[in-house]
């Protein structure tokens, strides 16, 4: 299955960007058509379209989650306000002015906001909802009908089906029948998707039923890979290797390896050349601030569980030789610097990797590395942690932009099955998703610790 059907926060977001280039294109074909004659349209008209969807994926008008209509509109006039003041900036050709820019700025906030209404209605109407049955009485299947409230309008549950070996822990008057009725049950509810979700697994479901229900055009899908869908994240502790194998994603093929390496160099060649002047004035206030070096080399785990030394700008006190420095950061942590609180907040302190993914130890993109004592302790307690090593580890990546900052073992695991679903789901436009997020974050200084 691809990205937009996978992750109910993405598929919201793309729906909502989709729409806006839609609308951003229709306003902008009708103000150059019926005001200007093609060989005079402004220079600003190339640039309407990803200036205006740049800034509202800053101001976070495409979060379904945070749908309440007065922000909303604020975000919406926030993110247009910013998309004319930089507009205003670009020549414009003489018979063009700043009120034709005005109008069409103004037009593109009123649709936007009209047709998202629309939209966030239908969604509360569940019009576009996909009527889902689910299979299992117990924990599991109540996990189920959590998620699918939370889902924005995408899913809606029309029941439960019962099974002679599940709990029953749900709602009884939502449970529709027995497993013997299932086909029937999906016709008369007109069920689009069957969720697979038993709490105790003891036993077959049959499954020509099923395939009866397949050959109806019902999706069948199991508990993870709905859980996958709709929260990002793949939960490992009800998954199995064999739902690893049988699982379309985790196929890192070369090409796959070859564009993420180029997209690599590109990265991580420009930022090193824009940040390079600021080098020495974090080195100089490093420096005047404590004692040690200005640099931070620690070993990490990489690719295949290799390990590599990885570069920082230091941001800590030296501890003294007979203390470990493998511990978690917590907050307000009393080992950061006073310049190592400024730098880490803003991520100044990792600038440095760049040099790592050059190198090829590391990539822009991917899990984040760890230090091997944490590795080996996060293993014990949490299956599947190695295969997150089977691409190379990342300055930022799915979790990064996904979940704060980890401290505890506890998170690493959390953060697990951030990093399962990132290889699962491995694309070009889940790396420019990844790259667009990290950058809000790094604007509105969010995470770091």
């Amino acid at each position: 299955m691809g990205l937009l059907d996978r992750g109910s926060l993405i598929y919201n977001r793309i729906v909502l960007m989709a729409g806006d280039i839609l609308v951003a294109l229709i306003i902008l074909l009708t103000a150059v058509n019926y005001t200007l004659n093609l060989s005079t349209i402004p220079l600003w008209a190339g640039l309407f379209i990803p200036v205006v969807l740049f800034f509202s994926f800053l101001c976070e008008v495409y979060q379904p989650d945070k749908w309440i209509f007065r922000d909303r509109l604020i975000r919406s006039f926030v993110a247009v306000f910013l998309s004319f003041l930089l507009l205003a900036l670009v020549p414009r050709n003489p018979d063009t002015s700043l009120w034709h820019l005005s109008g069409t700025m103004l037009m593109f906030f009123l649709l936007q906001n009209i047709w998202q209404s629309l939209l966030h209605k239908s969604n509360d109407a569940h019009f576009f909802a996909e009527k889902i049955l689910v299979i299992g009485t117990g924990t599991t299947a109540e996990t189920v009908e959590a998620l699918i409230q939370k889902s924005s309008g995408k899913y809606v549950l029309t029941g439960f089906i019962q099974t002679t070996t599940d709990p029953v822990s749900v709602d009884a008057s939502k449970i529709l029948g027995s497993f013997d009725d299932i086909v029937t049950l999906s016709r008369q509810t007109r069920t689009n998707m069957i969720v697979i979700a038993l709490t105790e697994r003891r036993g077959n479901l049959e499954t020509d039923k099923l395939v009866s229900c397949k050959l109806m055009g019902i999706k069948i899908v199991d508990y993870p890979s709905f859980y996958e869908r709709v929260t990002g994240k793949i939960p490992v502790e009800h998954i199995t290797p064999g739902w690893l194998v049988q699982s379309r994603g985790f196929l890192i093929t070369p090409f796959i390896r070859l564009l993420k390496k180029m997209l690599d160099l590109v990265f991580a060649s420009i930022l090193l050349i824009l940040s390079l002047p600021i080098f020495p004035m974090i080195a100089l206030a490093i420096k005047l601030d404590s004692p040690g070096p200005i640099f931070y080399f620690q070993k990490r785990v990489g690719l295949y569980g290799k390990l590599f030394t990885i570069y920082k700008f230091r941001s800590m006190h030296v501890p003294p030789d007979d203390v470990s420095s493998a511990a978690w950061a917590s907050e307000n942590d009393p080992r950061i610097t006073r310049i190592g609180k400024l730098i880490r907040r803003t991520r100044l302190d990792e600038l440095p990797q760049l040099i790592n993914v050059l190198k090829g130890d590391m990539s822009f993109i991917g899990p984040r590395p760890e230090q091997p004592e944490f590795v080996a302790q996060i293993s014990r307690v949490a299956p599947y942690y190695p295969q997150r090593h089977a691409i190379k580890p990342g300055i930022t990546g799915w979790a990064q932009v996904m979940y704060p900052y980890g401290a505890s073992i506890g998170d690493a695991v959390e953060k697990l099955r951030y990093d399962l679903y990132y290889i699962n789901n491995l694309s070009l436009f889940l790396e420019l998703y990844i790259l667009f997020e990290t950058i809000k974050i790094l604007l509105f200084r969010r995470g770091g610790r």
